[in-house]
């Protein structure tokens, strides 16, 4: 049986938070030893100590029994002893004990020692070759009160005796010779056990070399039992640390013992459930990632310290930081902005969503709507998410059409307050005056006009954008220079009324696809444009040329009064005027630059405009070559510098 996994989270590592510091705090209460030296050490020690106790025990039982062997041989020479004498005391002396204990004496290898009742020694008999008996004196025996008191009721006396000087045992065996109550005489038997002292020192050297060969041989399998025994849990052990470490197609072992069988499917079951949770993990965060990274509006995210947790490439982009770079530092330190860091503070305060604006000044002033919401998770840490719009182009927007609803408002009520006047007058009576009457007609019919080409101004403006938000504005290969020549046609009258000239160059193959009367309209407006503010005797030149790779171009350049650069961003916009009474004086809605921005956008194109006050202007058309038109719907007013 094998347990694996079916697949793998794509952010397994974002799926616990805080690990280092369980880590950290694991390894600080972490054992010193494994599980191998814990079997081994505790098999080891209890192994030792049965040794060592069966082997003191088995040492005393070996001291006991040879004891008991020397002292059951020396009691035996001396009851052999006892039973060769006569039970009188009288009848004992020293021949006949001489003659009884040397043959004994000799063959148990024994001192044998005739004393009377009271302890003394009466006669002596050396069994022991070579002068080895025990130094001591005949009175040895008497100190030994109870062996006295033994033999006296008539049992067999012991007594042991050891030497420091010469550092041997003596062993002495005291029998009565008679019967109780009435002794002849006591046989004392003692000899030296250091011939047997050196035999089971001997054997218990030998058996202590046995028991620790035994031992060690214990021990190696002990070894090899606790390598066994801890060899499934290492395994599963390090099967473990792979799947917490990431590593999810880990193949985690099947030991056979029961209990570690079920911590292994406990383990596998557990490894499902994190690529589970890994993946929902992994899912959710690429979604979040991929919602956050496509919103327009910049999200914000900072902990109650005020360091940044996360921001979206939408609040980098606008706050002018590197969003790799900022993640954990505090807020203060990547923007310098006070009015930022009291709004977080703000934010991170107040339990209410909180809002207001932001002025970011730069290359180019913006504003910047916050809106913050403060946090609380369950560790009782607080922050707060802030939320971030550009409102810029929504405030210019807003200011023109503001502008452009006073300015429609002013223009058009200027002529509808002359004709209303001009009107009562007649009614008041000037109608019956044949001078008065002709001249406030003329009147009335030229405000009618300059109305009506307001309207028509603001119809025309509109049908152009909306061919251009919906991207249908028909278009056909034309030539450009008939497009000029007809627009020269057209202005060529106005022109000679202030004798100015209209000089034009453009090659006659350059061609593109416009609509060739919508572009028409822009080139007039253009050159009227040019006519009414250059002076009489000027001339107005237009040409138009390939720019390289990149378009067409048509430029309009008069000698005119000029512009100043204050006006130029501005210039473009519906009802502006430079010189208000002038514009009016020639006639102008004020609508007519206008109209030439949004035909050009209309074709994919831009229009620009340089000036120098006193020398005049020059407006340039660039249009895109042939075949590289946006497609339909696609045709939205590009965002030129004058806007």
């Amino acid at each position: 049986m094998t347990l694996a996994p079916t697949s793998k989270p794509s952010a397994a590592s974002d799926t616990v938070s805080g690990r280092d510091a369980a880590v950290s705090s694991a390894a600080n209460s972490a054992p010193r030893y494994g599980l191998f030296w814990s079997l081994f050490s505790g098999w080891g020690s209890l192994l030792t100590v049965v040794f060592a106790v069966c082997y003191w025990i088995a040492s005393v039982h070996l001291a006991r029994l040879a004891d008991a062997t020397q002292l059951r041989r020396i009691t035996d020479a001396a009851n052999s002893l006892a039973e060769r004498l006569p039970s009188e005391r009288t009848s004992i002396n020293a021949d006949a004990f001489a003659e009884a204990a040397s043959t004994i004496a000799g063959t148990a290898g024994v001192s044998i020692d005739l004393l009377d009742v009271d302890g003394k020694v009466r006669f002596a008999a050396d069994g022991l070759s070579g002068g080895t008996r025990l130094p001591t004196d005949r009175d040895w025996a008497v100190a030994s009160g109870t062996m006295l008191e033994e033999v006296r009721a008539g049992r067999v006396g012991r007594a042991s005796r050891y030497d420091a000087v010469s550092g041997r045992r003596l062993l002495a065996v005291a029998v009565p010779v008679g019967p109780p109550g009435s002794l002849a005489a006591i046989i004392r038997a003692s000899a030296d056990t250091g011939e047997a002292d050196f035999e089971l020192a001997t054997l218990q050297r030998r058996m202590l070399a046995s028991y620790l060969l035994a031992g060690l041989a214990t021990l190696i399998s002990a070894a090899a039992l606790a390598r066994r025994s801890t060899r499934p849990v290492a395994e599963l052990s390090r099967a473990a640390r792979l799947v917490a470490e990431g590593g999810f197609e880990t193949r985690l072992p099947v030991p056979e013992p029961v209990e570690l069988f079920e911590l292994a499917v406990a383990l596998d079951t557990l490894r499902e459930q994190l690529v589970e949770r890994g993946l929902t993990i992994g899912r959710q965060g690429t979604q979040q990632e991929a919602v956050l990274g496509r919103m327009i509006e910049g999200v914000l995210l900072i902990d109650a310290r005020q360091r940044i947790v996360s921001i979206n490439q939408g609040a980098a982009q606008l706050l002018g930081l590197d969003a790799d770079k900022v993640i954990r530092r505090p807020l203060q330190e990547v923007v310098r902005n006070p009015d930022l860091r009291r709004f977080a503070l703000l934010a991170i305060d107040c339990r209410e969503p909180v809002e207001d604006d932001l002025q970011l000044r730069g290359a180019r002033e913006r504003t910047i709507r916050l809106r913050g919401t403060a946090l609380r998770d369950a560790s009782g840490e607080g922050g707060a998410v802030i939320v971030l719009n550009d409102v810029t182009d929504i405030q210019r927007l807003e200011n023109v059409r503001r502008d452009f609803v006073a300015n429609v408002s002013h223009e058009l009520k200027t002529p509808i307050a002359s004709i209303r006047g001009f009107v009562e007058t007649l009614l008041d009576g000037a109608a019956d005056d044949p001078v008065d009457n002709r001249r406030f007609l003329t009147i009335i019919a030229r405000q009618a006009d300059r109305l009506e080409s307001i309207i028509e101004d603001l119809l025309a403006l509109s049908r152009i954008e909306q061919s251009e938000g919906a991207g249908n504005l028909p278009l056909e290969r034309t030539s450009l220079a008939r497009v000029i020549a007809a627009a020269i046609a057209d202005c060529t009258p106005r022109a000679e009324d202030r004798s100015i000239q209209i000089e034009s160059s453009c090659d006659p193959a350059l061609e593109a696809e416009v609509n060739a009367a919508l572009l028409e309209q822009a080139v007039i407006n253009l050159v009227d444009n040019a006519i009414k503010y250059s002076d009489p005797g000027r001339t107005i030149r237009i040409w138009s040329d390939r720019d390289g790779d990149k378009g067409i171009l048509i430029s309009v350049r008069d000698q005119g009064c000029g512009i100043d650069a204050e006006h130029l961003p501005r210039l473009f916009e519906r009802f502006y005027r430079v010189d208000k009474a002038r514009s009016r004086k020639h006639g102008g809605t004020g609508l007519g630059l206008s109209i030439v921005k949004h035909i050009v956008q209309a074709h994919g194109g831009s229009v620009s405009v340089e000036s120098t006050p006193g020398e005049g202007s020059s407006f340039t058309i660039r249009l895109p070559l042939l075949g590289v038109l946006p497609e339909a719907g696609d045709l939205r007013p590009s965002q030129s510098r004058d806007q």
